[in-house]
This record gives C-alpha cells, structure tokens and sequence, in this order.
C-alpha cells in the first residue's frame, strides 16, 4: 500500500492575496462571493452579486482562484464549504471565508472531502468563540492534519467519492422527489373532495355550477361558534406556578390531532385574562406568528393564548370534516393576513370564511377517504424522510471510511 502521510494543512496550501481597491478602476466590476452564496447543502456558490470600488463592501477583499477551497468560518459547522469554479477565478471572496489554494502535492477535491469528513468537524467545534456568531479563525482551519497519500491516490479517492456521492445524491432526489409528489397526492385530493363541482365532474358546464343535492355554501361563522383565548400576565408567578389548566399557545397548532400542551396556567391565572376553556374536539386554528393559518383538533378541554382560535364542535357537522375543509383554505386564510413581521389572519376573516357543507353522511365518508390517503402518505413521508437521512449519514460513513486508509 502506498505511504499516508499526516500534515498540517498550512503545510500543503499557499497564501491568496487581498484586492486593494484604491487601484482597480472605477468601471472594473468584480464578482463577490459572500457567506450566503455557498449553499450549504449542495456546496455550491449561487448568488454571486457584482461589486466594484463604489459598492464593494468591506469584507470583499480576498481574490479567489480556480480550484481554490472556501471554508466559512462563520458558523464552521454549517459545512459552507465548496470549491471555485473557472467562472469565479480571479474574482473575489468575504474575509469570512479560508481561502485554501493547494500546493502541487494536494488535490483540491481531495481537500474538499477531507473538509466535509465529520472528523474535521468534531475537531473544529470546540474551538469556536462567540455567541451571536460563533465563529473560528483562519489559523485553526489550517492547523487541522489530514492523511495525505500520493497524488495518484489522492485522484482515485477523489474519483470513488465523487462516484458513490453521485449514486447517493440520485437516490436522495428520487426520495426528495417522491416526498414531494406525496404531499402534492394529499393536497390534490384535498381539494377534489372539498370542491364539490369537481365531485361532479361528468355534469354538463352550466349545470355543475350548482351544488349536489343536500350541499351548501356556508360561513364558519354561521353555523359555528368561535373564540379566541388570552394570555395571563407574565410577571404575576401565581397565575403559571403550579398551573393544572392546559394552556396551548398558537405554535403548537402544527399537526391534526393535538393532545396536551406545554404549559399550564392557574385558575386565578384564568380569571384574571381572557383565557377560557375550549372544549374537547374544537377545531383550533392559528391566527398569528409562524404557524399562522396552521389547523388542528384539541382531543381535550383546554385554554388559549389570544393567537388562537376556537371553533367549537355541535351536531351540524363532524369535527374531521371542519379540520379538512380549512386545511384546504389555508392558502386563502393566510393570503388574508395583515401585518408584517407577524401577519394577523383575524378571528373575524375566520368567521367569514365560506366553505361548502354536505349532509352528514357525506362528510362521514369524504373524512373517511381523506384520512385513509392522509396515514398512508404519512407512512410514505416517513419512508422518504429516512431514505433521506440515511443519504445523509451514507456521506459521513463513507467518508469516515474512506480516510481510515491513512491510519
């Protein structure tokens, strides 16, 4: 077997150098490579801008050759790692990346990989420092040894890698892919089954603008009573210290069926806001913050905070059928919203949502399908979410692998 040697990755790089400014003429634009063109998951530059002398900003300073390696050491363990492409030579780079220009002795691919090992990154987490930014410097970067075979095999490793990753990557698209399609499965039968013209397909044009028999358009608010909940005073202790009362807050409402919540307020805390209780198989609907627009069922009696609303349940519809129903206007209700950092849908734009009404036994068989197509697609995500994470961990095992040669 041919000779692994340990070095120093100062030891096999050389020194780029800085643009000065104050010599590029005013109409010689350059293009700069900030931290966020690297995608960090494809390791790729995307989303270069165009700077020059007038509008460059302070970090564009390092000029950037063809195969040089990019290493962010803003947030390192992001893996914001890639390598410059023909296109990019000559141009430029933030200081928050470690530009490394390998020697002749070093393959830039094989550098590359070296940096996207799991070994690298147990060794460079503990050496960030900051909060906010967590970050390492240029120097820990190179001081990192890596196995270093003869070129010949450097090429060879390089050419296995980029081999087995190929074959990884198309069986993690394929799953992407099939991830998507059924989610896009549910959400078109989504609105088949609530469309109810569709339902009806083989009527004549002008006739099925008219809804089936027994069917209505109906407001929420018409034949449903609504609430919203409120929020105890954070600085009174006695209304949260040993709390009973479920208290579901608005981003919690992020699957169909919701059974407890994650905090609990006191009775005192109840009587002195404008919590109240909910009861058991509301349909809850979140009006504001990241889940805005988000539905789901309390299989139990509980409160709210103010950024959630109720709609309780009665004897003119099925619960199932509700949660369905505004599960297809999600879009509509959140297209609705107001404001900017947090858009309000609005208790009232709730109220005032039409949504088509069947008789009963209808709607009994349309939750029927739907939640006979929505576990099956929830098994066919869970397989695609694993064949997805198993890529992922096939990278660092081959890696892993791949460079124990040098030991």
């Amino acid at each position: 077997m041919c000779k692994w040697e340990w070095k120093k990755i100062s030891t096999l790089v050389t020194k780029c150098q800085n643009i000065k400014w104050d010599k590029v003429p005013l109409d010689d634009s350059r293009l700069y490579i900030d931290l966020s063109s690297v995608n960090k998951d494809t390791q790729c530059i995307e989303d270069v801008s165009e700077v020059n002398v007038e509008n460059a900003p302070s970090r564009a300073k390092q000029i950037i050759h063809e195969n040089d390696v990019l290493f962010a050491t803003t947030r390192p363990t992001q893996k914001r790692v890639c390598i410059v492409e023909r296109q990019y030579d000559n141009q430029i780079c933030s200081t928050g990346f470690c530009v490394l220009r390998p020697l002749d002795c070093l393959e830039s691919k094989y550098l590359f990989y070296c940096l996207l090992s799991d070994d690298f990154y147990s060794y460079i987490k503990p050496l960030e420092k900051g909060a906010n930014y967590p970050a390492v410097t240029d120097g820990d970067v190179k001081n990192y040894e890596i196995p270093v075979p003869p070129l010949s095999e450097q090429n060879r490793i390089v050419k296995f890698l980029d081999e087995e990753f190929s074959k990884i990557d198309t069986l993690k698209t394929n799953a992407e892919t099939n991830l998507k399609n059924a989610k896009e499965l549910f959400e078109t039968t989504l609105e088949k089954e609530l469309n109810p013209q569709s339902r009806h397909s083989g009527r004549s044009e002008e006739s099925s603008a008219e809804l089936p028999s027994g069917w209505e358009w109906k407001k929420i608010g018409d034949f449903c009573e609504t609430s919203s909940g409120g929020t105890p005073l954070k600085q009174h202790n006695e209304y949260y210290e040993n709390g009973n009362i479920p208290w579901l807050r608005s981003g919690e409402v992020c699957q169909k069926e919701i059974f407890e919540t994650e905090m609990y307020i006191t009775q005192k805390g109840m009587e002195n806001s404008s919590a109240k209780y909910f009861p058991e198989n509301s349909v809850v609907v979140a009006m504001y913050g990241a889940t805005a627009g988000q539905v789901g069922i309390v299989r139990f009696r509980t409160t709210t905070n103010q950024a959630v609303c109720g709609i309780f349940p009665n004897e003119k519809y099925k619960t199932e059928y509700l949660y369905y129903a505004l599960l297809s206007k999600k879009n509509e209700l959140v297209a609705q919203a107001v404001g900017g950092a947090q858009p309000n849908i609005s208790q009232i734009k709730i109220r005032n949502l039409q949504i088509p009404l069947p008789p009963l036994s209808v709607q009994k068989e349309i939750v029927a399908r739907l939640d006979k197509l929505s576990e099956n697609v929830k098994r066919l995500e869970a397989n695609y979410k694993q064949i997805i994470a198993n890529c992922d961990e096939l990278k660092k095992t081959t890696l892993k692998q791949t460079f124990q040669g040098g030991n």
